[in-house]
């Protein structure tokens, strides 16, 4: 019997998209309150992207978790109106600023299938979801993460011979998916060193330096709340729990129901029952509290999970693995967390080659740009290949547009040139204004002959007239005990 047109089925998961709020460090480009994921990305909402991931992967159900009213408040609303996708969306607030692992144990509870999905809200990829999950699932793990390519870029790199700057160690079992090693952005070489025992476990053991991760999880839902309920100390996934997930994996092996045992004897042991039954059943009820921290309420999808009780959660705790998922070589796999993400993604994304995958769709004119037919056309203005122009623009003559993205309503003076820019929309210029590897949010403006390289613009932002300016961050962020 062919087979080849059969897709396996997968077993039914939620997700939980961590958006964020502001993104301080995405400023200038939310000065005015706009939501990190409600930011354009080749003119669409940042958010598309990881959604339509999750709907091509076969989730159904979502939890976005908002830090704030205002972030919350804003994705409803384009949620409401701007959002036709197939999935079940819902909105979750916390409070603005707050971790992203105490955001994830507010609302954890919430999830009810054996295993979800964790991605951050500012995730560009068009790697296949599903390809880590069945990772996940033929692996057992507890933990999935997915991995990009690190993009080299002049501000990573270091002198021959030296360890590059800012970049993720990754240790991989040579041949296999196991993750068993993973330090964040290193501020010293003393944080990788490693103990015989590691080496002598590990032997083939390889560690990459090409990787990134997308903050992209699968997780093992009831392992999850039981490593959370037990380290309310873990605040942050990639420097901590991360880590701590592919730490906990090796220790040495014991049941939940041995260790109990061997905490009661030593107490015992030690008198520092006292005696007394009061004593006894306080350890014992702690003990009893440990092995339901794993339990889930409620019923629905997962709910066999959560009602094979906490020490059955626990006892896979002991005994889990982590994965990783490598992104294929080649594929676009990018996060738009800085500014330099921002445009990187923006630049990126509209090239011939990454469109039809990741846009999903092809340039819509045979000079391989983005040009709807709303867009007016000076005399000789060009557009050049891997550029795309928002709908209702106006470019003037001998206006030039490489290797950008404009925003819609946008006007563009005789004779201005953008290069390798991001423009928002209603973005107006005067006359030969000149404009390179720069990103300018919605609604600024540039007087007659202002020339911006390597700049960044708060929407509303006005340039005057003949103003030169390099490497601004216009206005300048402001100052923060």
């Amino acid at each position: 019997m062919a087979t080849s047109g059969l897709m396996l089925q997968l077993p039914p998961v939620q997700a939980v998209l961590l958006a964020g709020g502001g993104g301080s460090r995405l400023y200038p480009l939310n000065a005015s309150g706009t939501p990190k994921v409600l930011l354009p990305v080749a003119n669409r909402p940042l958010l598309t992207f990881p959604l339509r991931m999750l709907e091509e992967s076969g989730v159904t159900d979502v939890l976005v978790v908002c830090e704030g009213d205002m972030a919350a408040q804003a994705v409803r609303a384009w949620l409401a109106t701007g959002y036709n996708g197939g999935l079940r969306v819902e909105v979750a607030r916390v409070a603005d600023g707050l971790p992203a692992v105490d955001a994830l144990r507010q609302v954890i509870d919430r999830v009810r299938t054996d295993n979800f999905v964790l991605l951050s809200g500012d995730v560009v990829s068009e790697t296949s979801l599903r390809a880590q999950l069945l990772t996940h699932y033929v692996k057992e793990a507890a933990m999935t993460a997915l991995f990009g390519r690190r993009k080299v870029l002049a501000s990573t790199e270091t002198k021959p011979g030296r360890s590059p700057k800012n970049v993720d160690y990754v240790g991989l079992e040579a041949g296999s998916d196991r993750l068993t090693l993973y330090v964040h952005s290193p501020d010293t070489v003393k944080q990788l060193l490693l103990p015989p025992s590691f080496m002598r476990r590990f032997p083939n053991l390889q560690i990459r330096t090409d990787l990134v991760d997308m903050q992209v999880y699968v997780f093992h839902s009831a392992t999850l709340k039981a490593v959370l309920s037990a380290n309310d100390k873990l605040k942050h996934l990639e420097e901590q729990l991360v880590p701590h997930m592919i730490r906990y994996q090796l220790k040495p092996r014991r049941s939940v129901g041995e260790e109990a045992a061997a905490s009661l004897a030593a107490a015992r042991h030690s008198g520092s029952l006292g005696g007394g039954s009061s004593s006894l059943t306080g350890l014992e009820g702690s003990m009893a509290d440990l092995s339901l921290s794993g339990m889930s309420s409620g019923s629905g999808a997962g709910g066999g999970a959560a009602a094979e009780g906490g020490t059955a959660a626990l006892d896979r705790a002991t005994e889990w693995q982590c994965c990783a998922y490598l992104a294929p070589e080649g594929s676009f796999c990018l996060r738009a967390n800085t500014l330099q993400g921002y445009a990187d993604c923006n630049r990126d994304v509209i090239t011939p080659q990454n469109a039809p995958k990741v846009l999903r769709e092809d340039p819509n004119s045979s000079y391989e740009n983005f040009v709807p037919g709303s867009v007016a056309l000076g005399q000789r203005a060009h557009v050049a290949a891997a550029t795309m122009v928002g709908p209702d623009t106006v470019l003037e003559d001998r206006v030039s547009v490489k290797r950008s993205v404009v925003g819609s309503g946008c006007s563009l003076g005789t004779g201005t040139k953008v290069v390798n820019s991001v423009l928002g929309d209603d973005v107006r210029t005067g006359t030969n204004c000149a404009i390179h590897n720069c990103v300018i949010a919605s609604g600024c403006t540039l007087g007659e002959g202002a020339r911006l390289r390597d700049c960044q613009l708060a929407p509303g932002y006005s340039v005057p007239a003949g103003a030169d300016l390099t490497e601004e961050v216009l206005p300048p962020p402001p100052y923060r005990e």
